[in-house]
């Protein structure tokens, strides 16, 4: 009888520790939340700054805490404006405890390597 337990222990112990790590279907991460939410203002507001222009591609930097209450996420979106192509740094700034924008900077940067 003390094998058989000694293997249910085990095997309960194995499917705990395999599922520890897994979360549920359809929960997110708030971090990725925020990301996407942050995204999708860094896209509108270059659409709205550049209104004949196509975001044609984008990248998340990086996010830095100014202090407390603010945290900036960076993006660089590349912009086709006619012929034109650039890349437009953008960031993002809002309050990380009730996640309300602040403001949204944007500079147009040399065309790099994106």
């Amino acid at each position: 009888m003390i094998p058989q337990t000694k293997i249910l222990f085990t095997v309960v112990a194995f499917l705990l520790m395999l599922t520890a790590g897994m979360k549920a279907y359809g929960e997110h991460n708030d971090q990725e939340l925020d990301y996407e939410k942050w995204s999708k203002i860094a896209i509108s507001s270059v659409q709205e700054k550049y209104p004949n222009a196509e975001v044609t591609d984008y990248k998340y930097v990086k996010r830095e805490e100014v202090n407390e209450a603010e945290s900036k996420d960076v993006f660089h979106l590349k912009v086709k404006e006619q012929e034109k192509i650039m890349i437009v740094n953008v960031d993002v700034v809002f309050n990380p405890i009730n996640g309300k924008l602040i403001t949204v900077k944007m500079e147009e940067l040399e065309q790099q390597d994106f």
